[in-house]
């Protein structure tokens, strides 16, 4: 699972002296296979290869990125697909000691960047579109805590109040007795939920869920939740009678799995939704293939809204990046346009670097309509 800490560490790495390469390969295995992945990861390397043996850069450096890019490839050559991974991200810097895989469930663009710091564009564009989910079951002796993210689950903390009294025998004259005892239950309980809410309140500052699912007993939800703190009462999306334990782990991802797909369907549609209107309006939006190129081109995608494993077909100009729906000649630099099968790639890079946000729709939203694509603009063209 891709935690925040491994994207923090992402973002603060710093190398003073050796460059990082920052790998990214499609290995969505419904359109490639294991052994077109090792060629393309194979030809990227080379001609980078290629490239730094002209650079400037000294023995030294050059030595540490002929060691990353063995150990890139090393890697691709034992690689295994697993799951919902379409997609690899890989960030090395053998003389700066640092090395992270990021597997991913959208594609992103083959490409292989060295630079002085980290590429994490492309990656960091992919995780937005994700929510980190944390699933709490509670009774009054016991808790279970999980965490959720871009379709893995781990089980990070369970926690047992061993001083909550269970089954007691009650005696002593009329029911004083009992109402002692409930009296001390009552109080490990509450002692025991506080525990609970601050342990979660601890782990939200350290994990950053977007949203919270928790589950419990009806009866004692409304006593475990008044002592949640807002940051953690506040991103709840669902409340699910049930109690520690009775499900398996399977079960519990796949209640998540519905909140989850849920709540991005509310969201994929009211953005659609706004984005045609917007457009209809002559605002701040377009729809369509011709029009999104056009935004694409002056650097104005904010957000880009693309269907899934829409087909895009167009030309590009290689010399300046130029994309057009039928120009043979770019009215750019004047060199000439080569046809594209499929722009979908070249229109998600173009908006990630000019450090605009993209959302995979899913199929059979009224995006369809708009032939699968449309963006918000940043300035009025």
């Amino acid at each position: 699972m891709i935690t925040t800490k491994q994207v923090s560490e992402l973002l603060e790495f710093k190398s003073t002296e050796f460059p990082v390469v920052s790998f990214y390969v499609d290995t969505d295995l419904r359109k490639t296979t294991i052994e077109k992945i090792r060629i393309v990861a194979k030809d990227l390397i080379k001609s980078r290869k290629e490239e730094i043996a002209k650079s400037n850069l000294g023995h030294d450096q050059k030595e540490a990125l002929k060691k990353d890019f063995e150990k890139i490839l090393q890697y691709i050559n034992g690689l295994i697909v697993q799951g919902n991974q379409r997609g690899l991200a890989i960030f090395s810097s053998r003389g700066g000691h640092f090395w992270q895989i990021f597997q991913l469930p959208q594609k992103p663009k083959n490409a292989i960047i060295v630079d002085p710091d980290p590429y994490p564009r492309p990656l960091l564009a992919i995780l937005n579109q994700y929510h980190r989910f944390g699933f709490v079951v509670v009774d009054r002796r016991q808790a279970q805590v999980f965490e959720y993210y871009m379709g893995d689950i781990m089980d990070i903390s369970e926690l047992f109040s061993a001083d909550v009294p269970g089954k007691v025998r009650v005696a002593g004259w009329y029911g004083l007795e009992e109402k002692r005892i409930m009296r001390h239950i009552d109080h490990h309980a509450h002692e025991h939920f506080k525990r609970v809410a601050n342990f979660l309140f601890q782990l939200q500052s350290m994990r950053h869920f977007d949203h919270f699912i928790i589950g419990a007993q009806s009866e004692y939800l409304p006593e475990f939740e008044r002592h949640l703190h807002s940051y953690v009462a506040d991103r709840i999306v669902e409340r699910i009678d049930t109690t520690p334990h009775a499900w398996d782990v399977n079960k519990i991802k796949s209640v998540i799995q519905e909140t989850e797909n849920r709540l991005n369907t509310q969201r994929y549609n009211q953005m659609i939704q706004d984005l045609i209107s917007e457009s209809a309006k002559g605002n701040l939006a377009v729809t369509g293939l011709k029009a999104v190129l056009k935004a694409a081109n002056t650097g104005n995608i904010r957000t880009l809204l693309i269907e899934e494993d829409v087909v895009l077909p167009g030309r590009e100009c290689f010399s300046c990046g130029y994309l057009s729906v039928n120009e043979e000649v770019c009215p750019v630099c004047g060199s000439k346009t080569e046809a594209m099968d499929d722009l979908y790639d070249e229109i998600v890079e173009n908006t990630v670097n000019y450090n605009g946000n993209f959302y995979q729709i899913p199929k059979g939203t009224e995006l369809a309509k708009h032939q699968g694509i449309g963006a918000f603009l940043r300035f009025k063209a």
